[in-house]
């Protein structure tokens, strides 16, 4: 039952469902075949980003005084309960979904992928070759008896093991015990096979190494082996989900009980228990640290499966060019005669990479200042602002270290860029920089120009083409001074407080003003509704679950204002609540691109306001993190913004609705046609590219 005093659905059952959502479009027929492996491949990931980040703070909320959690409204003993349930519902029917549905329809298109099954003679043969000639040389086998071993050996986290049991050619009455690393790198999780009988077969690399095992353990005889990954770098963010004060009560508790993060031991199913215990007593793992999994480990692999056929694939779009952004004239020629919008992946990213190139290199710009949040050593950004940097511009980027690199990796940007003079202020707790934005300031005779980047998702992903997102490239005297002055408080690196009043008014800022302006919008909805006014909201977002926020557009919906929330990952919202949420749509979209947008889009009496933003609403964004939301100001580009948010709002292909439970439940209303909103949008792309410039085209 849902406690109605307290009508918010838990985050952790939310992010289950949206899990869930990915399984229906790995199951969906009219999928093609390697995109169904590719979203049980993300599917397989989150899940993996459940046990990490969900998990912990479930255990130590266990360990919390009844009050708290009372408060809280949150019971982590039966809340466990259920989630470790739903998990395995959850992987009984991804294997089912991979045997019963992906594999028979790879078959059907002529490729084989070896699962659970011995290899054919003629593969046999060429996968002793490739483990002999290439394999060989990055094995790691392991004694796992103390007698064979100087000390203790550790699993290292995130890597893929093989736990081998095996018997002395010699002496067949004691088993021995030994891991094998099975290497990700330089080779890739799945081996390409020669073709036989007119299929295309591929097989996992640690069953390549398993059929070879009696060549790493020469005087055995090898009996079973089963695989075995360890995550240890779980996450506790207990300050980033609640409010400080509630945050610091929790950390004592942990603190005072000694409460230390568990490791968590993933094995394959199939595993028997004596292995497992002979783990417990030679490794020192405790036994309810083992989570069990299905036929094979790192799944998230799946979304890696070798590209064999494009016919297996969705078909190739190309990137559309933006009219707006001609060649024969520069970046900033084109933002000062009007702003201008890039919709990607649809659209070509080059019009951005120009953007810093240009900056770099023209005489006029003197400052380039921009928000980097994580970045990869390959990014193209990096060698503009080096070379920004070298030609005299000064150069700040603020920065949160890459966690997915690993600390020689960042230390070897970071240099770079440092040697060249670039400025580079990383990310203080409470101070995570994880707006989207750049701006730069060139000197002309006429004064200062300033032109902005400010995008829904980060410069790290851009390249991607993987990836919905929105960039407006701006010289709109307003946003861009007080982009500006947000830099300039960035440098000081100081906590908001000190700078309560800073005079952001076309520009929302996450702990300054944005959650109030929110409210503001949505009071405004309500009072045009309760006039008889022209009123809606309609909100786009990854994750939904800060209370303030909810409950206001619970009480818009109870006044009669239409809300519809359409959202791509966890949300706190209950659509559906008699007398709470009757007037409140919640709906989620998931199709060939990740959805990252965030569009905010009030009726207000006829004459709309779009903003767009890369903050979800949740605590963590909202009060500790700098992030940032800016409307779309121009006609031309908001009349494409309605078009783009009511293709979601009309998608009755890859969109469900949510009840009361967060089942995702499939739209039958076809009244209108079928409508797929990522196709839609890409038509839309491919007609401001046929009518000209943008700014002539009626969408």
């Amino acid at each position: 039952m849902i406690d109605v005093a307290f009508p918010y659905f838990d985050t952790n059952l939310s992010w289950l469902s949206n899990n869930y959502r990915l399984l229906l479009e790995a199951k969906d027929e009219t999928v093609p075949v390697r995109e169904r492996l590719r979203f049980l491949g993300i599917y397989a990931y989150q899940t993996k980003e459940f046990y990490r980040v969900r998990i912990p703070n479930l255990l130590a909320m266990g360990e919390v005084s009844n009050d708290i959690r009372s408060k809280l409204n949150i019971f982590p003993e039966s809340l466990l309960e259920h989630v470790y349930e739903t998990v395995e519902n959850q992987l009984r029917e991804f294997n089912d979904i991979l045997i019963s549905g992906i594999l028979p329809a790879l078959l059907e298109q002529g490729v084989h992928l070896y699962y659970r099954e011995a290899f054919v003679p003629e593969h046999a043969a060429f996968v002793r070759r490739f483990f002999l000639d290439k394999l060989f040389r990055y094995l790691q086998p392991v004694f796992l008896d103390s007698r064979r071993t100087l000390k203790t050996p550790a699993f290292e986290s995130k890597q893929l093991y093989l736990i081998v049991r095996m018997q002395h050619k010699e002496d067949a009455e004691e088993d021995w015990y030994a891991s094998v690393n099975v290497p990700s790198e330089p080779y890739s999780r799945f081996l390409e096979l020669p073709e036989w009988e007119g299929k295309r077969h591929v097989a996992f690399l640690e069953d390549v190494i398993r059929e070879n095992l009696p060549l790493l353990f020469p005087g055995y005889n090898v009996l079973e082996s089963y695989a075995l990954r360890v995550e240890r770098e779980t996450e506790l963010a207990i300050e980033d989900e609640y409010p400080m004060q509630v945050a610091q009560r929790i950390l004592k508790q942990l603190e005072k009980r000694n409460f230390v993060q568990p490791s968590q031991y993933f094995y394959e199913s199939g595993m028997p228990l004596y292995v497992r215990e002979y783990l417990v007593g030679k490794v020192s793992i405790p036994m309810n640290d083992f989570h069990e999994r299905g036929d094979y480990l790192f799944m998230q692999d799946l979304a890696k499966f070798p590209v064999i056929s494009r016919r297996l694939d969705y078909p190739y779009q190309r990137p559309v060019q933006n009219p707006e952004f001609d060649e024969t004239k520069s970046v900033f020629e084109a933002i000062q005669q009007g702003d201008q919008m890039l919709h990607l992946p649809y659209q070509s990213y080059e019009p951005i990479v120009r953007f810093f190139n240009e900056a770099a290199v023209d005489p006029h710009v003197r400052e380039i200042h921009v928000s980097l949040y994580k970045i990869s050593p390959n990014s193209f950004i990096l060698n503009s602002l080096i070379s920004a940097s070298k030609n005299g511009k000064r150069v700040t980027t603020y920065v949160e270290l890459n966690t997915k690199l690993d600390i020689q990796e960042n230390l070897q940007w970071s240099k770079k860029m440092r040697d060249a003079g670039v400025k580079i202020l990383l990310s203080v707790p409470g101070l995570k920089v994880h707006a989207k934005m750049a701006l730069v300031k060139r000197k002309v005779h006429k004064g200062w120009e300033r032109y902005a980047f400010l995008g829904t998702g980060g410069f790290y992903r851009l390249t991607s083409r993987e990836i919905v997102d929105h960039a407006l490239l701006t010289s709109h005297r307003e946003l861009t001074n007080e982009l500006e002055l947000l830099f300039g408080y960035l440098s000081t690196q100081d906590e908001p407080k000190k700078y309560k009043y800073l005079p952001f008014n076309t520009l929302q800022v996450t702990q300054f003003n944005l959650q109030k302006r929110l409210l503001d919008l949505m009071d405004r909805e309500i009072a045009n509704c309760n006039a008889g006014l022209k009123s809606f909201i309609t909100i786009k977002i990854n994750q939904l679950q800060d209370h303030i926020l909810i409950d206001k557009l619970y009480q818009a919906g109870q006044a009669g204002v239409p809300v519809h929330v359409i959202v791509s990952e966890s949300c706190g919202l209950i659509s559906g609540l008699p007398s709470i949420s009757d007037n409140v749509v919640v709906s989620r979209h998931v199709d060939r691109y990740v959805e990252n947008t965030r569009i905010f889009h009030f009726g207000n009496r006829g004459n709309d306001e779009i903003y767009l933003t890369s903050c979800d609403w949740t605590h963590r964004n909202l009060h500790r993190r700098i992030d940032i939301c800016f409307p779309v100001l121009d006609e031309t580009l908001k009349n494409q913004m309605r078009t783009v948010l009511r293709n979601y709002v009309n998608d009755n292909q890859k969109s469900v609705r949510l009840d009361l439970y967060q089942n995702n439940l499939r739209i039958s209303d076809d009244s209108r046609g079928k409508v797929r909103a990522q196709e839609a949008n890409y038509r839309l792309v491919e007609k401001i590219e046929r009518n000209g410039l943008s700014r002539r085209s009626e969408i």
